[in-house]
């Protein structure tokens, strides 16, 4: 025969935000239905903030896209056997042609002309915006196509989270749009770039990196292009001198939370350049990759590259450019972007710029 305990909580509220806020995303959701007052304490803000302030460093997941759907895997995983993929559902029609543009403190922005989709995997909470007034038959001058490029970041000044799209018209004039999810509309300013040689460089459809309060893009030019949240205002971060200019390709990622330039060289190997230290030239440490054309995929917290060798599967090099571990048959043939867990939800407003679903 069982005998049933009756437990009661004695513990004070304090202490259970403590408890609960070195706790996964995963398990807080599940625990939202313990009791009224846990579901009221886990739905909180202030709560959703304290948690992502201090988990941020460690919860990071790989959100895969390909054959229109959306998984997301823990890449502390990715080398086991069953790498344990969640599919995700969201509040979209995907296709084809929908593109990762961005991610900032656990949202993904996801792109299909006309829309961009705003969107927290861990909680589901999303926001809908159109941007079909930059099509060409809305604008006088007209705009070039290929000429987009997108960002997702965060103002801590104003509590605000901007979607950012940098465009060009047909007379050169470049212009950055960024709807507010605060205030609930888009806002338009003409640009100038920090250096005129930019405006071709930055030509190409392309997506931004956030990192330490500002987006960056790669522009194929001598230095990357970074977009400040707060100030906004553009500015140039350098790239490593010892790097040269003589390189087939070069890419801008975002590795483990570490900006990061992905070099091939005719000489049969890939270069992975780590900006160790945010902004500090002397910080760029490079990584000699024994192949053509790695893709890599995840900075680890041993100093160790995760990617993609030429001939396919998944491979892990350390920092002298040996490996030390390999999968032949990890063949997910997937985008991949990385995004941290979080329980954050975007500022409330109201209007009809933005379709909820």
């Amino acid at each position: 025969m069982t005998k049933r305990i009756n437990y009661k909580n004695d513990l004070p509220n304090e202490l259970i935000m403590e408890i609960l806020t070195r706790l996964p995303v995963k398990s807080l959701m599940r625990f939202k239905c313990v009791s009224k007052s846990w579901f009221a304490i886990i739905s909180n803000d202030s709560f959703a903030k304290s948690h992502f302030e201090r988990s941020a460093s460690s919860s990071h997941r790989i959100l895969c896209h390909g054959d229109g759907e959306l998984r997301s895997i823990d890449p502390d995983l990715l080398f086991h056997k069953d790498p344990h993929t969640i599919k995700l559902s969201i509040p979209y029609s995907l296709s084809a042609y929908v593109r990762i543009q961005g991610s900032c403190r656990g949202f993904i922005m996801l792109q299909e002309f006309p829309d961009l989709v705003i969107w927290n995997p861990s909680t589901g909470v999303n926001k809908r915006i159109s941007y079909d007034h930059l099509s060409p038959g809305n604008l006088e001058s007209g705009i070039i196509l290929d000429s987009f490029m997108f960002g997702f970041g965060y103002d801590a000044r104003r509590d605000d989270y901007l979607a950012i799209i940098v465009w060009c018209d047909v007379n050169g004039r470049r212009f950055l749009e960024y709807f507010s999810m605060r205030i609930n509309k888009w806002e338009r300013v003409e640009i100038a770039l920090p250096r005129p040689s930019m405006d071709a460089a930055a030509s190409l459809s392309s997506p931004g990196y956030y990192l330490n309060g500002a987006i960056h893009w790669d522009t194929s030019s001598d230095s990357i292009l970074a977009f400040d949240m707060i100030e906004r205002e553009f500015f140039e971060i350098p790239l490593p001198e010892p790097l040269g200019k003589e390189f087939m390709s070069c890419c801008l990622e975002l590795l483990g939370g570490f900006l990061c330039l992905c070099v091939w060289r005719e000489s049969k190997k890939t270069e992975i350049w780590v900006m160790k230290e945010y902004g500090v030239a002397s910080s760029w440490t490079v990584y000699r990759i024994p192949e053509s054309n790695f893709d890599p995929l995840y900075f680890t917290k041993s100093d160790e590259i995760i990617g993609f060798p030429s001939l396919g599967g998944l491979a892990k090099y350390d920092e002298k450019g040996e490996l030390r571990e390999c999968m032949e048959n990890w063949n997910y043939e997937y985008h991949f972007w990385m995004y941290l867990e979080s329980l954050l939800s975007l500022p409330s407003s109201s209007g009809i710029a933005w379709k909820e679903e």
